[in-house]
């Protein structure tokens, strides 16, 4: 299904579009810039030229293999062997869901929401007893006063 073969079609997102993007990896798509971190083209940069979705591989414009009869030939390269580096960002629909917050991450964001609020509810409540305590401390203060 066309599902899961977009699935497969996914690539690690560098650390800057990490810090951009709250994803750690996205679906390939033509004119994105990757960078080949594994396997004999290690190293390698550039355009996705084009996408296999029966290999699910990539081929990385300029780099090809020449046949032994002369003629080139696309290298494809895994998915998985690669990082994106910069986004094609023509498709709005596409930055939609790149910018769209993982459920992860919002049941993280809820948990430390109520965290802080639990913290901020005990400093109110040492706070009152606080200024109990020195309230009490002056009434004492005032009645040690009258008594001398």
């Amino acid at each position: 299904m066309n599902q899961t073969v977009s699935k497969q079609i996914c690539a690690a997102l560098s650390k800057d579009l990490r810090k951009k993007y709250p994803r750690r990896s996205a679906r390939i798509m033509i004119d994105d810039t990757v960078k080949v971190i594994r396997g004999e083209y290690k190293g390698l940069t550039g355009k996705v030229a084009k996408i296999s979705t029966e290999s699910n591989s990539i081929a990385i414009e300029g780099n090809k293999k020449e046949k032994l009869k002369g003629e080139k030939v696309d290298v494809y390269i895994h998915s998985t062997n690669t990082i994106i580096t910069s986004l094609n960002t023509d498709d709005k629909w596409r930055l939609k869901i790149l910018e769209k917050k993982s459920k992860s991450n919002i049941k993280a964001m809820k948990e430390d929401a109520k965290k802080k609020s639990e913290v901020k509810s005990a400093d109110k409540k040492k706070s009152e007893v606080k200024s109990a305590d020195k309230k009490k401390d002056l009434k004492d203060g005032i009645k040690d006063r009258v008594k001398k």
